[in-house]
């Protein structure tokens, strides 16, 4: 089978990423901390699984060197991984929490008879959750298959170029499921692609079902049969005035194991605490507001009379409680992502604050600041 092309897989990313993120939304798996990806191509709905686990780590899987190679780049020490490996001769150390294998079972020959494995490996409260294309009596395919049977090409494409292994029935993968003691959910959904540009579909299959099929031709065979290939796939899926339109099957499979669940985890920051002296609320707005660019948050009517107050943005939020012994914090300090390192930096300086630049984290960027207290605040440049 002729190498992954990573670039013309992506070529319909948004098309072919839709049914991960429908798929990702049936699972419900709250504190996950192991997630794995079989089959993961090349590594960015991986990373979506990371983001939507902060707090697991989150691994890979994928036997294609092309595709690890674009992966790999996306790796976050300690969170996010990627291994070369078949997906077949997978097992992990420990069981996961999560196993999601999109777009890959169809390859693999026999691959029902693997779910039990897999489900073998979710841990109690977890889950697996797969799907499949289930287009394969679609046109697109049938188009394929007759050309390859056809006298030109028979004699050099034999029966084992057809593309992967094909899929079973939805119904197939539920009692499978079932049989490996797990709580299933099955369903399909036919999806309305609507692609742009010229030979659409055939850019398309190029990227999936024709790599087993130009495998077997040197580079003059292939343009010829895709030639061929084109003005038939035109004929089946004409285009039309908005794109081309392609009616997409994929059959989708979640399985939950019962138990108890990873018992909860932190997944976030929800605020940081810095304490201020009495009266200090209108310097601390002049510095965290005007200066920063934080908006005040209002605090609830039995904390707002203590005194003090909250400032939040893109996500951060920090809150300012008096201390009648105050003492600035130097080393406990808040440190803020900062999109425009250098202006902010200016800013500070022009307004009289102090701006101590740090290189101990380099190559990222960063420098520190005093607020009107003597409060130690850290400011970075976002993670590169």
């Amino acid at each position: 089978m002729t190498g992954w092309d990573p670039q013309q897989y992506q070529r319909f990313g948004d098309e072919r990423a839709r049914p991960f993120f429908d798929l990702l939304a049936r699972v419900d798996v709250p504190a996950a901390r192991r997630v794995v990806d079989l089959g993961c191509g090349p590594g960015q709905l991986t990373a979506a699984l990371s983001r939507r686990w902060p707090a697991a780590r989150v691994v890979g899987i994928d036997s294609s060197p092309e595709m690890l190679a674009e992966a790999k780049v996306l790796e976050l020490p300690g969170r996010l991984e990627f291994r070369q490996q078949d997906l077949r001769e997978w097992r992990p150390d420990e069981p996961v929490d999560v196993l999601v294998t999109n777009a890959a079972l169809q390859w693999v020959p026999g691959h029902i008879d693997l779910l039990g494995v897999l489900a073998g490996h979710v841990a109690p409260g977890g889950t697996l959750a797969f799907q499949v294309p289930g287009n394969f009596e679609a046109p697109s395919h049938r188009a394929i298959l007759d050309l390859r049977r056809s006298p030109r090409w028979r004699d050099l494409l034999g029966a084992d170029a057809d593309r992967g292994a094909g899929v079973c029935q939805p119904g197939d993968y539920l009692a499978a499921l079932a049989a490996a003691g797990l709580h299933a959910d099955v369903w399909e959904t036919t999806y309305q692609h609507l692609l742009p540009g010229d030979d659409a579909v055939l850019e398309w299959v190029k990227g999936t079902a024709l790599r087993p099929v130009l495998a077997r031709l040197d580079g003059a065979e292939q343009a010829e049969f895709l030639a061929e290939l084109a003005a038939r796939l035109r004929a089946a899926y004409p285009k039309g005035e908005h794109g081309t339109l392609l009616p997409f099957r994929r059959i989708f499979a979640v399985g939950r194991r019962g138990g108890a669940a990873q018992p909860a985890s932190v997944t976030g920051l929800d605020h940081v605490q810095v304490a201020i002296p009495t009266g200090g609320e209108d310097a601390a707005r002049g510095y965290y507001a005007d200066l920063l660019g934080l908006v005040e948050a209002p605090k609830p009517p039995v904390l707002a009379a203590r005194g003090g107050c909250w400032f939040r943005g893109h996500g951060t939020e920090v809150h300012l409680g008096v201390e009648t012994e105050f003492r600035p914090a130097r080393k406990a300090h808040v440190a803020f992502v900062v999109h425009d390192l250098d202006g902010l930096a200016d800013r500070l300086a022009a307004a009289g604050r102090s701006v101590t630049w740090d290189d101990e984290l380099a190559p990222r960027r960063r420098f520190y600041s005093d607020d009107p207290f003597g409060n130690r605040v850290e400011l970075l440049a976002p993670q590169a």
